[in-house]
């Protein structure tokens, strides 16, 4: 007799074979024996349910898995699988072109095309990319032997540096883009800062796009839908754009030769409010701003919409307004300078005192102004009082946004009792007004604002500045914006002329704008000189010019920069002598 033992492994068990007879050998064990070639086998009962039991459970584990993703989660999962046999490529469109005040081009989108491969790229014409699909190479539906193409829009800037602030920059869009408004692709740029931020509805274009059908090793089969990108709208500016390389470069030149780099400069037709340069110093690239975003020096800050400063002498423009149209002084009203005097323990002063320990004897406004004497606008303040001061600078727009074109523009401050009493906890005094009216102590001004009044005080107008003139898609539909005059009779038309005069004689000998006083036309200007408690004060400047028929309003600060008529002065003057040669 021939015995075996075979081990059933999913019962664990030993099986004794034995050709003569049959017995259990031990529990889970059995012999076989044949009779008649006939095999009798006996199983352990309770073994059998333990598999029978596991088997059902497995297999309802199956089912219900099965039910799970036919019937519960069908629909998703036929969509996931669709996804990978349709693609969706996104095309990003042309931004609209932007143009100077003459048709020049300042910027425009350029489509470029990459080749992608293995984690590379490289940059390749429209022809070869379209040799390389044709051969089927490579293309932007599929990826061939030679990588995936794929098309890029490029934005690129005429002036680069010169015109940053003005027109901005653009960049992919951000998770906090896409929170604020849900609708915008990724495919696409946006706008940031200036012209670029301010108008980026109307110069974003429509994403094309396009729905492929691929195998599952990525390759083409079809095109089963495509809409074509369409370029967004242009804009059309009142920039002139040689004007602001001009502006730029001799504001740089001279912001960087005293030493602080900073400062800015306005360029209006004080006519109709529309802006002909603005500038901004430090500056950056805009087709390459990662050289800049860790610049201590605030290169993105806009100086000229943003920057809140003290503004010094240029304020007695203000001041002098004020004082006439209370009626309080007239033309002939006289006051001495007697160099410095002391009002409830502070000591007022002139700066021809400060410097030379001089006086500029009896003054009426006209001279007042020409010379900036500050013993005058003292005297004025102290006479007319915070009320009537604060209701003429706001009159003239000051203390409020201007309304210019770009974003984030400061509001600037005209202080009175209820504002220093929250920010200080503390009373106004006689004191605080007569530093107004010289436009120090609490006072803040922008560049642009500031500019608004010297072109109120060349055109007798009040306008709101602006950048945009035309909105036009390339359909030849347009839209004109014109400029907007708030206000044209504020102040008494002699009164304006009082203080023209006086500004007329600033820059002749005698006045303190000494880089004019050998130019062979006449303007009118006022210098500035903020001082600050410490570090150096910041030098102001502003002018108009020709006298008799104004075309331009140039407003210059430089930061830190020491007084108007020697640091700001010279930029003014730089830039009013291009304009009268060249556009004249």
């Amino acid at each position: 007799m021939r015995k075996t033992k075979i081990r059933l492994p999913w019962l664990g068990e030993s099986i004794g074979r034995d050709t003569g007879k049959k017995r259990w050998i031990r529990e889970g064990e059995f012999e076989e024996h044949r009779f008649s070639g006939s095999l009798i086998q006996r199983v352990s009962v309770n073994r059998l349910y333990i598999f029978y039991i596991t088997a059902f459970l497995i297999l309802l584990v199956f089912l219900a898995r099965l039910f799970q993703l036919t019937i519960i989660s069908g629909r998703e999962n036929q969509e996931l699988a669709e996804s990978n046999r349709i693609q969706l490529i996104e095309r990003e469109a042309e931004r609209g072109v932007i143009y100077d005040r003459e048709g020049k081009i300042l910027t425009r989108s350029n489509r470029i095309y990459l080749l992608f491969k293995n984690g590379e790229e490289k940059e390749i014409t429209k022809d070869q990319a379209q040799d390389l699909e044709r051969e089927g190479l490579a293309s932007e539906n599929f990826e061939g032997e030679l990588g995936r193409v794929k098309q890029e829009v490029r934005r690129e800037y005429t002036l680069r540096e010169a015109a940053a602030h003005v027109l901005g920059y653009t960049s992919e869009i951000q998770e906090k883009d896409l929170r604020v408004n849900a609708n915008l692709s990724s495919a696409q740029s946006i706008g940031r800062l200036g012209l670029e931020q301010t108008y980026n509805n109307f110069l974003t274009g429509r994403v094309g796009k396009k729905l492929i059908e691929v195998d599952t090793f990525g390759k083409k089969i079809s095109i089963l839908g495509e809409e074509e990108s369409n370029p967004g709208q242009d804009l059309y500016t009142t920039l002139d754009g040689d004007l602001q390389r001009v502006v730029f470069e001799s504001l740089h030149n001279q912001a960087k030769s005293v030493g602080t780099k900073k400062g800015a400069v306005v360029v209006q037709n004080p006519n109709t409010g529309e802006v002909l340069a603005l500038a901004s110093s430090p500056s950056f690239d805009p087709e390459d701003i990662g050289k800049s975003v860790s610049d201590l020096e605030k290169p993105f800050f806009n100086r000229a919409t943003q920057g809140s400063y003290p503004p010094g002498s240029v304020f007695k423009i203000v001041t002098a307004l004020a004082g006439l149209e209370s009626e309080l002084i007239d033309e002939n009203t006289e006051i001495e300078d007697v160099g410095q005097f002391e009002l409830g323990g502070s000591t007022f002063s002139n700066w021809y005192f400060n410097q030379y320990g001089k006086k500029d004897g009896i003054l009426k406004i006209q001279k007042a102004i020409a010379r900036s004497n500050d013993i005058f606008f003292y005297r004025v303040a102290e006479k007319i009082g915070l009320r009537a001061l604060r209701e003429m600078a706001k009159e003239l727009g000051l203390g409020q946004k201007t309304g210019i074109d770009l974003p984030s523009e400061a509001v600037g401050l005209v202080p009175d009792e209820v504002w220093k009493q929250s920010a200080f906890s503390d009373n106004w005094y006689l004191g605080d007004t007569m530093h107004l009216g010289i436009g120090q102590g609490f006072m803040l001004t922008t560049p642009i604002q500031m500019n608004v009044v010297t072109s109120f005080v060349a055109s007798g107008k009040l306008t709101r500045p602006y950048l945009v003139s035309k909105i036009a898609s390339r359909d030849e539909d347009f839209v004109e914006i014109g400029g907007k005059i708030l206000g044209d009779s504020i102040v008494a038309s002699h009164n304006l002329e009082f203080v023209k005069a006086g500004m007329r004689d600033a820059c002749k000998l005698g006045g303190t704008g000494a880089p004019f006083f050998s130019a062979n036309y006449d303007v009118g200007c006022k210098t500035g000189t903020a001082e600050r408690e410490l570090g150096n004060p910041h030098a102001w400047f502003t002018v108009f010019a020709p006298f008799d028929f104004p075309q331009i309003a140039v407003t210059v600060l430089v930061e830190d920069g020491g007084e108007g008529s020697s640091v700001a002065a010279p930029v003014a003057k730089e830039i009013v002598d291009w304009w009268m040669e060249n556009r004249i």
